[in-house]
């Protein structure tokens, strides 16, 4: 492979890898030959397949078939939705409430954003409050379908846009300077300083699935990325409500 990635779990028919932020998943549909981790993979692995795939910017556990035998066995578990998938996300805003679902439909606009709509897919995200901060707030999630940006439109719709997302509503990256209370720095300044994290702080934390030959229950996990650890031991240090 290019770039040396983290394996996670390795059997004879399932491959999982811990995917760092800003690489593809999967081919993109526009360009082919830009980098990718399935092509990578397809080096040390040539019969690994992608079971399912993560926005470019979002970390954490991913997962391809090895055995072309075993695939309709893993994607039917997705299909089915029976893989049980866990997510950490640095938010912007303080949530008062403990937890909840949101119940809000789906739909892909052709720009690619994906908006709530009527007309679009039954979407589920069950969420729960990790960390609170005096303007953030670190939250679990438990996604029910498995809607492109789902968790990003989501927690948006609920006055929580994640750390980093603009499409969706974020004010920008998270600065140091910010948690320190100097809100009205200079743009200019701004553009100096490096953030604590600048994409969007989503990690795909760990991930349970039934495995092919003996049906056991898999439990996949991921550790929180560096970038994100640092941003919470400052937003701990600066903006904790203790």
């Amino acid at each position: 492979m290019k770039n040396k990635l983290t394996v996670l779990f390795q059997d004879d028919s399932l491959l999982a890898v811990d995917k760092p932020a800003g690489t593809l998943s999967v081919p993109d549909r526009y360009n082919a030959l830009r980098p990718n981790l399935a092509m990578d993979l397809l080096i040390d692995f040539p019969a690994a397949r992608p079971l399912h795939r993560l926005d470019t910017d979002t970390s954490g556990v991913l997962l391809f078939c090895l055995n072309p035998e075993a695939f309709g066995w893993y994607s039917d578990q997705f299909e089915n939705k029976t893989v049980i998938k866990k997510y950490i996300a640095i938010a912007e805003g303080q949530c008062m409430t403990e937890q909840g679902v949101i119940d809000q439909p789906l739909f892909t606009q052709t720009d690619g954003k994906v908006i709530i709509a009527r007309k679009g897919k039954p979407s589920q995200t069950e969420w729960q409050v990790k960390e609170r901060f005096r303007f953030h707030t670190c939250f679990e999630l438990h996604p029910l379908t498995g809607r492109t940006h789902q968790i990003r439109v989501h927690l948006s719709s609920i006055g929580h846009p994640i750390v980093g997302d603009k499409v969706y509503g974020a004010s920008g990256p998270l600065f140091f300077s910010t948690l320190k209370g100097k809100k009205y720095k200079l743009s200019a300044e701004l553009e100096e300083e490096r953030p604590l994290i600048s994409r969007t702080a989503l990690h795909a934390s760990s991930l349970q699935i039934q495995a092919f030959d003996s049906g056991t229950t898999l439990t996949l996990e991921s550790e929180l990325p560096k970038d994100m650890r640092v941003a919470l031991v400052k937003l701990r240090e600066w903006s904790g409500l203790a």
